[in-house]
């Protein structure tokens, strides 16, 4: 786990320290003894303790063309008056929802509790998880696991470590073996001094002079090849124009126990927005592939079932910031959403959607909930409509996410975008709910509803009535409702 504090900026993020390093990935071989990976950059100054910003993007409903884009706030009744909102599939948000594994770590239950393990992804609901590459042998246990959750439709990105002589063949084996691999992700954070050969410099060459490999073995197996990811922003600018290479940037995304729709809270980029937030990683990412699609391979946070400790989450506060990630995320363009990590595991203490012991945090169980009650069953494509409705209230911290289902059903989600909590003195902050109606036209109606709680459940409610239509007050807890 690499721990990056700034303070002359008031930066605090997270990321990993060479997860995916060959000497770990192949660790089940040999035993590792140094469990907790911690490096620390820190330069203190006298602004150390600058604060956080969390002010978020509100996103309203759109106006097509031809309809009155004052709609949106009106409540005036007049159904022609009410704006028209494209809708996103369902399915394809659903899709976005990844989840780290770490099957190789033959210490840790993801090993010698696979059946547990395997339950639990299938429980969750994700379809495709994130994992490290290592030249097994087709009988190995690992591959046959690894072929288990294929069968179960669960897919797998390789991370492949960097060693020069690694082949497209070699590749190509391992994914006739073990059946999942979906795509193919260039070597983990070689920036960090070590991960991919000599200083920070030198890593990020090697894994440059790398690609020309992994892109080739994508290529044979008609699979995408995700970016090299970055602890640094400078990074990217320094690894240049990669568009020839990958099919998609690649980002790790850590909050330090910020909320996942904050602005920011460091030094503005060219474009001004700030370190820290999704639209700063954006644009770093954008240096290494301008016209290319996002994948965050790596976000989330260090979780206890309570904490003193500043840039760490209670477990109920985790439970409304892991899918309110996914939604930001999505909102954001992000086509994939891996959450760091399934499990707690003595690497990365903390960070996992489930305990040591396999049970389940208040966050597994919210994205569990999240993802089922969106989830479409119908596999074919279809083309999303259009909504024609209106929200009167709240500020410019409500959020929302419009999707359709294959069936006609529109589920608009909405939360309220606010930190719950002071990441910087670990402790709670009050959000105040925020008041809203929607307005639809007399074809549609609202007909159910649910709002998440802080252990994850999602519990059924009725709406209110107001003069404009159905009243209800939004948290900083998702809320969905279906609307037929």
């Amino acid at each position: 786990m690499c721990l990056l504090l700034d303070l002359d900026r008031s930066v605090f993020a997270f990321s990993k320290c060479g997860k995916y390093k060959a000497s770990a990935i192949g660790r089940h071989l040999s035993g590792h003894s140094s469990k907790l990976m911690l490096c620390l950059s820190a330069v203190i100054t006298l602004t150390s303790l600058l604060g956080c910003s969390a002010a978020s993007t509100t996103l309203t409903p759109t106006a097509d063309k031809g309809s009155n884009p004052g709609g949106s706030n009106s409540g005036s009744g007049q159904a022609s008056n009410l704006p028209l909102e494209q809708a996103s599939a369902a399915a394809t948000f659903v899709d976005s929802a990844a989840v780290v594994t770490h099957l190789s770590y033959t210490d840790t239950a993801y090993f010698t509790n696979f059946p547990q393990i395997s339950s639990s992804l299938k429980s969750l609901g994700v379809r495709h998880i994130r994992d490290g590459y290592y030249p097994w042998s087709a009988t190995d246990p690992i591959v046959l696991n690894h072929q288990q959750l294929a069968a179960a439709g669960i897919k797998c990105d390789y991370v492949v470590p960097f060693n020069t002589s690694t082949t497209p063949t070699d590749i190509a084996k391992l994914a006739s073996e073990v059946q999942d691999m979906e795509s193919i992700e260039a070597s983990n954070e070689c920036d960090n001094a070590g991960n991919c050969g000599g200083d920070a410099t030198t890593g990020i060459n090697n894994v440059v002079s790398f690609l020309p490999m992994l892109s080739t073995a994508a290529k044979n197996l008609n699979v995408p090849l995700y970016g090299p990811s970055f602890i640094y922003p400078s990074s990217y600018a320094l690894a240049g124009d990669l568009s020839s290479e990958i099919t998609m940037n690649n980002l790790h995304v850590y909050f330090g126990g910020r909320n996942p729709g904050s602005t920011g809270w460091g030094n503005l980029d060219s474009a001004g927005n700030a370190y820290g937030s999704f639209a700063f990683w954006l644009d770093q990412g954008a240096l290494n592939a301008p016209a290319a699609p996002t994948v965050v391979t790596e976000t989330g946070f260090i979780t206890y079932p309570a904490t003193t400790t500043p840039y760490t989450l209670p477990e109920s506060v985790q439970a409304s910031y892991a899918p309110r990630t996914l939604l930001v995320a999505f909102n954001h363009g992000i086509r994939k959403t891996y959450t760091y990590e399934l499990l707690d595991e003595v690497s990365s203490p903390g960070y996992g959607l489930l305990r040591n012991d396999l049970t389940p945090r208040p966050a597994f169980t919210a994205l569990k909930n999240l993802l089922s009650i969106l989830g479409d069953p119908t596999t074919t494509t279809f083309s999303p409509a259009k909504l024609q409705y209106s929200i009167t209230g709240g500020d410019a911290s409500l959020n929302h996410l419009l999707l359709q289902k294959h069936d006609g059903t529109f589920w608009l989600v909405l939360w309220v975008e606010k930190p719950s909590w002071d990441a910087d003195n670990a402790r709670s902050i009050t959000v105040a709910p925020e008041n809203i109606s929607i307005q639809l036209t007399s074809s549609n109606t609202v007909s159910a509803a649910y709002q998440f709680d802080t252990n994850g459940n999602a519990n059924s409610f009725k709406l209110s009535k107001s003069g404009t239509g159905p009243s209800l007050a939004v948290t900083d807890q998702v809320t969905i409702l279906q609307i037929k």
